[in-house]
């Protein structure tokens, strides 16, 4: 959760908060099939019952900066590089934009490769 200070008092945004703009902003990117949790996610869920609800997102936070982690699976015959980009592009953004929040980093981890419907 991050908390800013302001004159009228303090403000608080919590990770779920952030999770749903990178979801909302990833759905848009044509080519990308879904957002997969990560290996630790998976394992949490099966042996403790507990979901994370993070959506394959994991955020990093040192003070009022951020790293995040997105594993996804993409459609056969997107160029993978080109579409990471615009999905870092738009995350960074957004998430700068609404939050005032600083992104260092978003890693993208392309988990497999999924077959587009017609």
């Amino acid at each position: 959760m991050s908390s800013f200070n302001t004159d009228n008092g303090c403000i608080s945004i919590d990770d779920q908060v952030i999770v749903g703009y990178i979801t909302e902003e990833v759905h848009k990117i044509e080519g990308v099939s879904k957002m997969i949790s990560s290996i630790s996610d998976n394992f949490s869920k099966n042996i403790f019952g507990r979901d994370s609800g993070m959506n394959g997102v994991r955020i990093n936070r040192d003070g009022d900066n951020m790293s995040i982690n997105l594993h996804i699976i993409v459609y056969y015959g997107y160029n993978i590089p080109q579409l990471s980009y615009e999905i870092q592009s738009a995350i960074k953004n957004v998430i700068e934009e609404f939050t005032g929040l600083k992104v260092d980093a978003v890693n993208i981890s392309v988990e497999g490769i999924d077959q587009e419907n017609d």
